[in-house]
């Protein structure tokens, strides 16, 4: 998303990063999953989850969490991202509300091949739903910002890279969901 504020340009690029690079490909439960993940009860995980619902209403934000909700590898997800960058912030911030209100709003799967694809097609991506079904394509650009994370130390999301534009690798990073004022202060 490009924005102007008083004198100050910025504009927000999505970086991949795979908070479980080793979660397969095929949905599954997300309440399993994060019971799995967090070694907590059904009820815990359901109250963490409310908790959630909290903060994203806060911010205007959809947020659901039921027992159908589903949950995947990511990979092809950061692929459709990747590849979305490639024709410009406004292609990347399309695609990225469409799988976020997948994922969190409608509880659909990261990796489900129809939100993919409407995500690839709202970022002008040619051929949509050849691109999601071929798990080469933009692996190769995705892994190398995948690469970057690495360089860059991350370890969870959000996370956030305040940096001069064409500045690769320095700049503030802030970590974890912060109020509007510590963005504000940098």
């Amino acid at each position: 998303m490009s924005s102007r504020r008083d004198d100050c340009d910025f504009e927000v690029k999505w970086y991949p990063f795979q908070l479980n690079d080793s979660m397969p490909r095929e949905p599954q439960s997300k309440l399993k999953a994060y019971m799995s993940k967090f070694g907590g009860t059904r009820e815990q995980v359901v109250q963490m989850a409310a908790g959630m619902k909290q903060r994203f209403d806060a911010c205007g934000l959809p947020f659901r969490f039921t027992d159908a909700d589903l949950i995947a590898n990511t990979m092809d997800a950061h692929r459709v991202l990747t590849a979305a960058a490639q024709k410009g912030p406004e292609a990347q911030d399309a695609a990225a509300e469409i799988i976020f209100k997948g994922y969190f709003g409608d509880g659909r799967s990261p990796a489900d091949p129809t939100l993919l694809a409407d995500a690839a097609r709202a970022a002008g991506i040619e051929n949509p739903e050849g691109f999601v079904a071929e798990p080469s394509a933009g692996a190769s650009e995705t892994e190398a910002e995948f690469a970057l994370a690495r360089k860059l130390r991350v370890r969870g999301v959000p996370h956030f890279v305040i940096r001069r534009q064409g500045d690769e690798t320095a700049g503030e990073q802030v970590s974890g969901a912060q109020p509007p004022a510590v963005f504000e202060q940098i």
